[in-house]
């Protein structure tokens, strides 16, 4: 999952192929469905909202990547994302690419998990275009990966090892036992990490201390998870049931 201010949150359906867009009220506000011409069947799993390009950019579970452009309304189908001369590549090393998370910073580190791999691939992106910059080990089986909105961090969900990895651009700085079969994972700007759990459950973790500080019940199998800025309410993808819980902060 991932929010937009001014369009809402995305949700990746990777069971048939299409993204959700969810309006502020709630309401589903459109379905579009996904093109991935150079990678195989469409299994979205990673989103990643570009805000000063109107863009979320679509991480496919076989490795295609496509894009939705949002800035002029919402589209009925996304495109193949090609990068322009220099796309993503996603070779032996990033198998079966999972999450992806772009840094607030400077620096503008994209952030993609390889779950296969049990390691997250850093590319810069500093020039206008990806370039890969480093392979970092993480824990067992990463998959939901989600950047500090102020600091320059990024949280990694290992789903087999249950902890959270903490990256500073390319160094693992910590690791955070967050209990069983963690998947999902969302950051808000007052220090709050927001982690799904397989089992049920979203568990909350202090940025600053690297704590578990909550856990609060969800729906079935909860996977995807997105935080509005502005309200704090957190909005998580039950995969199980096909619903959204929203959670108040």
């Amino acid at each position: 999952m991932t929010f937009d201010p001014r369009t809402g949150v995305f949700v990746a359906n990777s069971g048939d192929g299409t993204i959700t867009v969810i309006d502020h009220d709630h309401t589903v506000k459109a379905t579009i469905e996904l093109d991935t011409s150079a990678g195989g069947p469409p299994q979205p799993v990673g989103l990643v909202n570009l805000h000063a390009a109107a863009m979320v950019v679509v991480i496919n579970r076989t490795g295609g990547v496509a894009k939705v452009d949002h800035g002029g309304g919402l589209p009925d189908r996304s495109i193949f994302f090609d990068g322009g001369d220099h796309p993503f590549v996603f070779d032996g090393s990033d198998r079966s690419p999972h999450g992806v998370a772009i840094t607030s910073d400077t620096t503008r580190l994209v952030y993609v998990t390889n779950p296969a791999a049990d390691s997250v691939s850093i590319f810069d992106t500093s020039a206008g275009f990806p370039r890969r910059r480093a392979l970092a080990p993480v824990g067992l089986r990463p998959v939901g990966v989600a950047s500090h909105p102020t600091q320059p961090l990024t949280y990694v969900a290992n789903s087999k090892s249950g902890t959270l990895s903490v990256i500073r651009e390319e160094q693992v700085v910590a690791a955070v036992d967050v209990g069983p079969r963690p998947f999902g994972v969302a950051a808000d700007p007052v220090d709050r990490i927001w982690v799904t759990h397989d089992g049920g459950a979203v568990t909350m973790v202090d940025a600053i201390t690297n704590t578990v500080t909550a856990t609060v019940e969800a729906g079935s199998r909860p996977t995807g998870i997105a935080v509005d800025p502005g309200t704090g309410q957190a909005y998580v993808a039950n995969s199980a049931e096909g619903t959204v819980t929203v959670i108040e902060p």
